[in-house]
């Protein structure tokens, strides 16, 4: 599916709003009739800031409440996008979709990316916690270097026994 710039789907529905139908425009734009008539409700709900703003980070109690709204009210998927301002067609049916087969930890943000980085303490401890916080972090390393060091020589002993059992045969 091609994404449209702002720009082209601006002009879409002002085109639309000249009096040309979303299917004219539609065929003239290469942009669908269902997304011309999505960006038009979302543009008449919200005004010409809805096609700039998007929103990413949505609490679970929000997801819950839009889901709420949605069964209370009988909107279809769509109707909520426009009524909430959400911009991405298949959301709140992810959302729907997860809360009905997982619950509400379905609806919980997923933790994305690398771990934190373990960051050395800062001045408000005193110099003890210091050490102490500091011994916790090499006795950690030194646990990982010497299992990593057994996983290496159980590898090179792995492969020394691959070895002579292919020069024996």
């Amino acid at each position: 599916m091609t994404k449209f710039n702002i720009e082209e789907k601006r002009k879409a529905v002002e085109r639309v709003n000249e009096g040309f139908s979303i299917r004219q425009v539609a065929k003239e734009t290469g942009i669908s009739e269902d997304i011309i008539r999505t960006v038009l409700n979302h543009v008449e709900k919200h005004g010409w800031d809805a096609l700039s703003q998007h929103r990413y980070d949505w609490t679970t109690e929000e997801k819950l409440a839009v889901l709420r709204c949605m069964e209370s009210n009988h909107w279809s998927c769509k109707e909520t996008n426009v009524q909430f301002g959400i911009k991405g067609s298949s959301t709140v049916w992810n959302w729907a979709n997860r809360y009905q087969r997982y619950g509400m930890a379905g609806l919980e943000g997923k933790k994305r990316g690398r771990p934190k980085k373990w960051r050395p303490p800062d001045e408000s401890m005193t110099r003890e916690e210091q050490l102490e916080a500091e011994n916790l972090y090499l006795r950690a390393e030194n646990a990982y270097l010497k299992k990593l060091n057994a996983l290496v020589a159980e590898r090179e002993k792995q492969e020394a026994e691959k070895k002579q059992r292919s020069s024996r045969s």
